[in-house]
């Protein structure tokens, strides 16, 4: 009888121990069930990480679900590597052979290739001005054998090419830049001297030399994996307009990676330094700017609207150390008082076509004001010394 009680208690503690299984569906891979399979099951030796080596993934999408069952899902918008949620989005894939890595608990994947793609490297003065074509390649990378990148390279004026294995006789030319289609045994590209995230296909020929991308993620915006791209002329100075901030914090990035970003304490303006800290924002909309060499950055409020209605209002002195003077021809009705990031401060009611307002509780800086009159109003900028 002892005998028996054990070997069940010995089964009870094996299935708690193997109590989920977890298993890889989709297109990127057997296709979704219970049409398509089978299905293809992921190894644990804990209850917690889950593997598969060497797994044949084709370009489209897979989920991570638990016990054969939709009820238990994980999806997520990033590949090669993410954090999956409950029900999240399907993962997009390309195509490679790949070790699969899955955590259970918090969600995380990873898609480390293991199949030998051919390297692709840049070669030729613009990458080693003093040793030209005598120098060795700048290698590029990629996660399918197609698709190569290269971030963060200062390129000197000069040509190059495209070139695979280190082989002079495989490479690939073209006289456009900074974008056009590589042939085998083309011209070599003209490359301006700055640096540049490039792209390669190895099968079309299709290329692109662009400046750094530089985007602005966190909780106050989408999150931290979706950054939202300011624009450049220059890969210097980066601006985006109207941006709508919720509060929270942000940093800035460069090429969508975590290996070069930016943060700082300070808000609305400040200098990032590379990995500093979350910047604090305020809820609002914002004109952003930013320097990619220095790490400075201003948000400024949109608050301000072109609107001004109030054709006859005069607001005096401005700048002022102590008061402002709002004077109108009608009665002024109200007055709105706001700080740089757009937070009411105070609302003030006069109803009288003069009005002294004091400002000297306030801090130095911007502030902006709504003032009202009958069915008109205007918006202005008002400032403390």
């Amino acid at each position: 009888m002892k005998r028996k009680l054990l070997y069940l208690f010995c089964m009870f503690l094996g299935w708690q121990t193997n109590a989920q299984t977890i298993s890889i569906v989709g297109t990127g891979v057997n296709g979704w069930p219970p049409t398509n399979g089978p299905e293809i099951t992921l190894s644990t030796t804990d209850n917690i990480t889950y593997t598969i080596t060497n797994l044949t993934v084709t370009s489209g999408a897979v989920k991570f679900r638990q016990d054969y069952n939709w009820t238990t899902n994980w999806g997520g918008s990033t590949f090669p590597n993410g954090q999956g949620v409950q029900n999240g989005p399907d993962i997009p894939t390309v195509a490679g052979t790949y070790d699969v890595t899955f955590n259970r608990l918090n969600g995380t994947y990873t898609f480390i290739g293991t199949a030998a793609f051919p390297s692709i490297g840049i070669w030729g003065p613009a990458v080693d001005s003093q040793n030209g074509y005598a120098g060795p390649d700048v290698d590029m990378i990629t996660s399918d054998g197609i698709t190569y990148t290269l971030s963060g390279f200062n390129f000197s004026s000069g040509n190059a090419y495209f070139r695979q294995d280190n082989a002079t006789n495989f490479v690939w030319g073209s006289n456009a830049f900074p974008s056009g289609v590589a042939v085998l045994s083309g011209p070599s590209i003209p490359v301006n001297g700055g640096e540049f995230f490039v792209t390669f296909n190895r099968n079309s020929g299709a290329y692109s030399f662009d400046y750094p991308s530089i985007g602005i993620l966190g909780d106050a915006l989408n999150g931290w994996n979706d950054d939202i791209d300011l624009a450049t002329t220059n890969g210097f100075t980066y601006v985006i307009s109207n941006l709508t901030l919720s509060n929270g914090s942000v940093k800035f990035r460069k090429d969508n990676s975590w290996t070069v970003n930016w943060g700082s304490t300070d808000f609305p303006t400040g200098t990032g330094t590379q990995g500093g800290p979350d910047i604090p924002v305020t809820a609002g909309n914002y004109d952003i700017t930013f320097e990619r060499t220095s790490g400075n950055y201003v948000f400024t409020s949109t608050l301000t609207a072109p609107e001004n209605r109030l054709t006859n209002l005069k607001i005096y002195p401005n700048p002022t150390s102590n008061d402002w003077t709002f004077s109108h021809s009608a009665p002024i009705e109200s007055i709105e008082l706001f700080d740089i990031n757009g937070k009411k401060l105070q609302t003030i009611v006069p109803n009288a076509t003069e009005f002294k307002m004091s400002g000297i509780e306030l801090p130095s800086g911007v502030y902006f004001v709504k003032v009202k009159s009958g069915a008109d109003f205007g918006w202005q900028k008002i400032i403390k010394n």
